[in-house]
């Protein structure tokens, strides 16, 4: 049954096998980046789950058209976000021109693929609103997450015992040499594939409305902070560093709960001495501690110092995106094209120096905007999951001054999607 359901009259969507089957390809496919199959361009070009899903989302789209413009106006996280779609269709025929103009015609196709990327998650995004407003299949959706988390991060966790090899092909191996079991072998999408997991696993931990299996949570979240750290993502531990600060200061009892349980698990784990938690710090000060060149740096909270050690060019990069952009101040306005590299090269590892320079201030607006909306989204009756979105909410807006990790590019396969 329907149960406090806000939207009663779209009850075929609710209950369609089609969406049912888009929703649940989409979820698997965030978790299993792994191609499908091979097809040839300019080279090996690689099909993969959510591509074939993106088929059946957008046949649903052209068949329930009406309804599903119908709920993008009615909720505005979806209808910022679509602005934001819409306006990357608009700036991909800048790409086009700068693709043909520059006799790179070969870019404008590798930008249509990443837009159709983007209104697969986001159609994705809307069916799901559709899915979940059967309470029964919103429970089905969670635990589902958790369990393809936790077998994601198993995976990573048996490949850095040797149990499992490397999983991608010797062309990852070369660019990469990175184990991220069937998550795309970038440091980034393991750690904040990781994060979501863990923040998603706190909302419904601490929330006495949310009726969830405890324990699958609670072994989900673990396993998820192992990996995190095994994922030597630095960029991740400091979008948990924030989300974790924000926690603890709004909901300091269920803050001190939860960091007792995992604490306790912790020593539990030591005892086994199975190394999992030494392969974990390991990781940690091989990834942190020794970059830091000053450890007083830490102490007298030396931020620029800090950032020039553990950035890894990221400061260089944003200082170059920074002089380029003030270089040419025609390009801020409305930028150069959605996806589009073709005269600067590296992305900046800063989303708002990228949005900028594609999308121009209005795209950067529309970002912006469809980013922070979640602070204002009222859940009456969920306020520990409300202090979590706004916990992660801000984690993500610090994060992308050092990433792109809410975007549409190649190595971020579907982590836009997942969030």
């Amino acid at each position: 049954m329907i149960l406090e359901t806000k939207y009663p009259e779209f009850k075929n969507l609710t209950y369609s096998k089609w969406v049912k089957y888009a929703v649940y390809s989409l979820l698997i496919s965030f978790f299993y980046n792994l191609p499908v199959m091979n097809y040839s361009v300019t080279g090996d070009n690689e099909l993969r789950i959510f591509d074939f899903s993106g088929l059946l989302i957008i046949y649903i789209f052209f068949k329930n058209g009406n309804e599903i413009r119908l709920l993008i106006n009615k909720e505005s996280s979806l209808r910022y976000a679509y602005y934001l779609l819409l306006w990357c269709n608009v700036m991909w025929f800048s790409t086009l021109l700068f693709s043909f103009g520059l006799s790179q015609p070969v870019k404008a196709l590798q930008s249509l693929l990443y837009l159709y990327h983007f209104w697969t998650f986001f159609l994705g995004a809307v069916l799901l609103v559709f899915y979940i407003q059967d309470l029964k299949q919103l429970r089905q959706i969670v635990t589902t997450t958790f369990i393809l988390a936790f077998i994601t991060f198993l995976i990573v966790i048996l490949q850095n015992f040797e149990i499992i090899p490397f999983l991608w092909s010797d062309e990852y191996l070369k660019a990469y040499s990175f184990l991220s079991g069937t998550l795309g072998p970038n440091k980034i999408v393991l750690g904040i594939t990781c994060l979501l997991t863990i923040t998603l696993g706190l909302g419904v931990l601490n929330d006495k409305n949310v009726k969830i299996n405890k324990f699958v949570v609670i072994v989900t979240i673990s396993i998820a902070l192992i990996t995190l750290i095994i994922s030597g993502s630095r960029t991740s531990y400091l979008g948990l560093f924030v989300f974790l600060g924000i926690y603890s200061i709004f909901k300091t009892k269920s803050f001190l709960y939860t960091f007792f349980i995992f604490a306790g698990l912790g020593l539990v784990l030591a005892s086994l001495n199975l190394g999992v938690i030494e392969k974990a710090i390991d990781v940690y000060e091989h990834r942190v501690v020794s970059k830091i060149k000053n450890p007083n740096d830490i102490k007298e909270a030396n931020v620029d110092d800090l950032y020039e050690d553990l950035g890894a060019g990221r400061k260089g990069l944003s200082a170059l995106y920074v002089e380029y952009l003030m270089d040419k101040p025609y390009i801020i306005p409305f930028g150069i094209g959605f996806n589009n590299k073709l005269l600067i090269g590296p992305p900046a590892h800063n989303m708002y120096l990228s949005v900028i320079n594609e999308l121009g201030l209005i795209g950067m607006f529309l970002y912006f905007r469809w980013l922070l909306y979640p602070l204002f989204i009222p859940l009456k009756h969920f306020k520990n999951m409300k202090i979590v979105l706004i916990g992660l909410t801000i984690a993500m807006a610090v994060t992308l001054f050092f990433g792109e990790h809410l975007y549409i590019y190649r190595p971020l396969f579907g982590l836009l999607g997942l969030y």
